[in-house]
């Protein structure tokens, strides 16, 4: 309201463009400029932007991280359960048909899949957990980590066969994710 009477015209007459300019504050009214340029509106705003999923922020929660260990555990498990079932010795029935050996030969393909697929699943939760918290705990990102994960993850799976074979699961495990690290 006070900018319509501080907008300097040379004739000095109020007209509908400064009656505009007091009623819109988006419109420049500065004296300094060019009457070509004097009533351009621009916004004193920046635009806003919307918001964006950052995968790398998503992926820094130890959830996730636990949950992207056994999606990835459960499709190596699969794989391994595939390999090494065809890798088994068969009794098949040479007398059957084609079509009746393949089937016999893989009537366990299934099973063993889905068995790998659960073990190696609840392996990389449980490391990949395990690795996320003694991360944000130690505050470091480094061998050690992945050696005490590793320490902790076979300890927890040979649980059940007494503290000897988690002193053995421990080592081992703590070994083979030092030297894969």
């Amino acid at each position: 309201r006070f900018r319509a009477a501080c907008m300097w015209r040379p004739s000095g007459e109020v007209t509908q463009e400064t009656i505009d300019a007091a009623l819109n504050p988006n419109l420049n009214a500065n004296p300094y400029l060019n009457d070509r340029y004097r009533w351009v509106a621009y916004n004193n705003n920046p635009p806003v932007a919307p918001p964006v999923l950052d995968a790398g922020r998503l992926m820094e929660g130890c959830t996730a991280r636990a949950a992207m260990g056994g999606i990835g555990g459960g499709v190596m498990g699969i794989l391994m359960g595939g390999f090494f079932h065809t890798m088994q010795p068969m009794n098949i029935d040479t007398t059957l048909s084609t079509w009746d050996q393949i089937r016999q030969s893989y009537k366990g393909f299934g099973e063993a899949c889905r068995r790998m697929s659960r073990n190696f699943a609840k392996l990389g939760v449980l490391y990949a957990s395990v690795d996320c918290f003694l991360e944000r705990e130690r505050a470091a990102k480094d061998i050690p980590n992945s050696m005490y994960a590793g320490c902790v993850t076979g300890g927890i799976l040979a649980f059940q066969s007494g503290p000897q074979a988690m002193a053995l699961g421990c080592g081992g495990f703590a070994l083979f994710s030092g030297i894969i690290e």
